[in-house]
């Protein structure tokens, strides 16, 4: 949409900005919302607020979401809270520790000074990452906090899926399976909502693992039935061979053992001709795990 603004835009700016852009008059849009022209230049210059309901009346006119809307506004870059833990990620993933206890002491003060819910989780976040997700160093009364936060929202939104996929191996298994709920309202009431696509993988696959590694294979097959009806384009091609891999491990478990070893072993054929020989190793693992487990419940087969 033309060049990028170097500052941060107002909601009546961008909203000048978009109609602009597509060559749109001001009595165009204010007589296609049921608006004057001159109450639509003051939205735009600021001078007067805007309901939700005209702000969406003027975006589905112009042929622009929210999230289009949102991302203009913040100067064409994702959510700057966003980015802070996924900066803290990216440092934890270079070893750069020391900064992310500098970042940490920051954070705590800002919390302190707002009382921003976020700030309080990045504090956590940063905490168990200075202890390397180790559960032997790991404040405990902060994993509950996070868990309790989690289990009393009912109407998840993007902040908390991110909330669980970075703490999921963090919780009990029954906590985590308590929250599978959330998970899959979320994934079925915003099902096209494509902002979530990346995190939703994330967290059904996790959860796969999850449930596995703990025998809870009633969550598996929920969440494997789940994540089945989301990813169902055959562009989704790795997810797709996930999947997979996964319908073999429940074929395994539910006494396919053959047919399962067969689904996986096209699985493992996929991801050796892509040349992911890490991912290899660790779902080949996976299985070898769960064949033993299965051998030591049924030691007559």
């Amino acid at each position: 949409m033309g060049n990028r603004r170097k500052e941060k835009m107002e909601i009546g700016q961008v909203i000048r900005y978009i109609r602009k852009n597509k060559n749109i008059t001001q009595q165009a849009l204010a007589d296609a919302i049921g608006m004057t022209r001159p109450y639509i230049a003051r939205i735009e210059s600021g001078k007067n607020s805007i309901s939700s309901d005209k702000l969406t009346e003027i975006l589905e006119y112009c042929n622009v979401t929210y999230n289009e809307f949102f991302y203009i506004k913040n100067d064409y870059k994702k959510s700057s809270k966003m980015n802070e833990f996924n900066k803290v990620l990216k440092l934890y993933y270079a070893n750069e520790i020391e900064e992310i206890s500098k970042i940490k002491l920051e954070v705590k003060k800002r919390y302190e000074e707002s009382g921003d819910m976020f700030l309080r989780h990045l504090y956590i976040q940063c905490h168990c990452i200075e202890n390397d997700f180790d559960l032997n160093k790991i404040n405990r009364e902060y994993l509950d906090e996070i868990a309790d936060y989690l289990l009393s929202v009912d109407e998840w939104c993007y902040h908390e899926l991110v909330m669980l996929n970075n703490f999921i191996f963090l919780f009990p298994p029954s906590t985590a399976f308590l929250m599978t709920k959330n998970l899959l309202n979320r994934a079925e009431k915003y099902k096209e909502l494509n902002t979530d696509s990346k995190v939703l993988s994330f967290l059904f696959f996790n959860l796969l693992e999850f449930s596995f590694r703990y025998d809870g294979y009633n969550y598996s097959k929920l969440i494997l039935d789940a994540t089945k009806k989301y990813f169902t384009e055959t562009t989704e091609f790795f997810e797709q061979t996930l999947l997979l891999f996964y319908e073999g491990m429940m074929d395994v478990v539910e006494n396919s053992v053959t047919e399962g070893i067969e689904k996986c072993n096209r699985a493992f054929t996929v991801f050796q001709a892509l040349g992911h020989d890490k991912i290899y190793e660790k779902y080949k693992d996976e299985l070898n795990q769960l064949l033993k487990k299965v051998e030591a419940n049924n030691p007559a087969n």
